[in-house]
């Protein structure tokens, strides 16, 4: 067996045992957050109930109809509704990931520019840079409502100040020599950023790539509990209302897929 193949294997025999012991769990643990409701639910319960009851948060259309309205809970409508707040979710995420990377990055690149950006750059940065995020809600949520947009500027906040770190840190460990067979050769300072700098600093990237995209999954998802009206954290809200511990570990599952 090839070393690819038993790291599948042993990664697959990790998420069974994981499976497992939640199981375990379930029967070990008889205790209810609710009546009815219980805190840890196995998988026979997520798989039916769980999923079905799901179709509570379907608006209705598509020829299924919602259930606050009288309609009945089936797995297509609890389909639908997963599909439905995944897609509103997404676009908030990818929306503000893609700002938060592009503008992070455009300031740090600006602190190897020149001495004046660097000062004009630098401190503000880093001072943003040690803000808690979480703390941030309430006055993202007063500035701009629980809207798209400020959904969206929130999570590029959170992604941008990693970004701004990760490129800094990045350009500076690029090869000097780099930089000087660039200039040898009569290239410009547009010129070296465009053909050395920006390509050489990408893979130093990686991390910072990951990094934003697990800080704005946290970003959305915290916007989302503020009273968004749609996205997989306002369920995850209406669940904590309720005391419905297994959609809330279903919508992270859910969440885990992406």
């Amino acid at each position: 067996m090839s070393p690819a193949a038993t790291r599948r294997l042993t990664s697959l025999g990790v998420i069974l045992g994981l499976a497992a012991l939640w199981q375990l769990a379930s029967i070990l643990i008889p205790y209810e957050s609710v009546p009815g409701e219980p805190m840890v639910p196995g998988w026979q319960v997520v798989v039916t109930r769980t999923f079905v009851s799901l179709a509570d948060y379907w608006p209705g259309g598509l020829g299924i109809e919602a259930v606050a309205q009288g309609g009945e809970r089936t797995y297509a409508g609890a389909a639908l509704a997963i599909l439905s707040h995944s897609w509103d979710t997404s676009l908030r995420l990818y929306a503000g990931l893609v700002l938060g990377a592009f503008v992070g990055s455009i300031a740090g690149l600006a602190v190897s520019w020149s001495r004046w950006s660097r000062r004009m750059v630098a401190l503000p940065g880093q001072f943003m840079r040690t803000f808690p995020l979480m703390a941030l809600i309430p006055l993202f949520q007063l500035w701009f409502g629980m809207t798209f947009h400020g959904a969206v500027l929130f999570v590029a906040f959170g992604v941008g100040v990693i970004f701004f770190t990760g490129t800094v840190n990045a350009v500076a460990n690029i090869p000097d020599i780099y930089v000087d067979y660039a200039r040898t050769l009569g290239a410009s300072r547009f010129q070296i950023y465009w053909t050395v700098i920006i390509p050489a600093m990408f893979p130093e990237l990686r991390s910072s790539i990951l990094l934003g995209l697990g800080m704005a999954w946290t970003a959305v998802v915290a916007a989302e509990f503020l009273g968004a009206q749609t996205g997989l954290g306002q369920i995850i809200v209406y669940s904590q209302y309720f005391g419905y511990v297994d959609r809330m570990f279903l919508v992270a599952l859910f969440l885990l897929t992406y």
